[in-house]
């Protein structure tokens, strides 16, 4: 994760590189990384906030070939070639509470209410690129309290606390925190699932007490 080494050079006291790969791959296809995440995540937060946003990440060219739909793996197209998105949910101190890969010419907020998923009960942040009735209500439905600055073709803005919201940029902190690992800060990997697997094992360094 560190290195972004090709999995054939992974060093002999690790035991077999293809071993090594296929047991990734199971715990991936499984979703182990991200339930692993997602419980430390429950067991050691202790802010009421919830703080979300996106990255996009450069696919390198050995990632593309792979049979499978590019939409399935989670390849956009863009100018600059194809990438991937990371959305990210933290809490106030920039750690990790949920995590969703997406193709990089995929909008914010499609998957905005699958992101908040484990944070009910909380004052939500995010910007605004998030600005929606539908994500607003989903987030007042679920007792909490939307603070999401409006665009500034609205007639009416939305309630907002720009004080509050000024935290905002912990999120903003969590992607330079895990894009200091090179498996993560470019995708390598074909598939989505051993690519979230390690953007997981990235966020999980952030909950980690030194």
């Amino acid at each position: 994760m560190t290195t972004g080494a090709q999995w054939n050079q992974l060093p002999e006291k690790y035991g077999k590189r293809n071993s090594v790969y296929r047991f990734h791959l199971r715990w991936s296809k499984k979703g182990v990384f991200m339930k692993m995440l997602q419980a430390v995540a429950e067991l050691k937060n202790e802010d009421n906030f919830a703080i979300m946003d996106a990255t996009h990440v450069k696919v390198h060219q050995d990632a593309c070939y792979y049979p499978l739909d590019d939409k399935d793996q989670c390849f956009g197209k863009t100018k600059g070639g194809r990438n991937t998105k990371i959305h990210a949910l933290t809490n106030a101190k920039g750690q990790a509470l949920n995590l969703i890969l997406t193709e990089g010419n995929r909008h914010d907020v499609t998957v905005a209410i699958d992101l908040l998923e484990y944070a009910q009960n909380r004052i939500v942040l995010a910007d605004k690129g998030y600005d929606s009735d539908a994500l607003r209500e989903e987030i007042y439905e679920s007792n909490g309290i939307a603070l999401i600055p409006g665009k500034s073709n609205r007639k009416v803005q939305p309630f907002y606390i720009k004080s509050v919201a000024k935290i905002r940029h912990v999120v903003e902190n969590f992607f330079c925190v895990i894009k200091r690992f090179r498996r993560v800060a470019t995708r390598y990997e074909r598939r989505a699932e051993t690519y979230l697997s390690f953007v997981a094992l990235s966020a999980l360094t952030t909950w980690v007490e030194i």
